[in-house]
């Protein structure tokens, strides 16, 4: 593996803020959502095909909501 400078993404929400970091071995992704009162939140990780199934089905079920 290369060296690679680290980068973490972060977007905030009204009741979130949702991280999307690369795992340790730089193999996947981990995505973090953190409620705002600090509660504890889950990880899910990721490698390359599961994050795009990921991805389409999010967009299949927005398009379902939204139709």
């Amino acid at each position: 593996m290369t060296n690679k400078i680290w980068h973490k993404v972060e977007i905030a929400t009204e009741d979130q803020n949702v991280s999307i970091y690369p795992t340790e071995g730089f193999n996947g992704l981990v995505i973090e959502a953190k409620e705002m009162n600090d509660s504890p939140s889950p990880r899910l990780y990721l490698n390359r095909n599961e994050m795009e199934l990921l991805i389409l089905k999010m967009k299949e079920m927005m398009d379902y909501v939204e139709s």
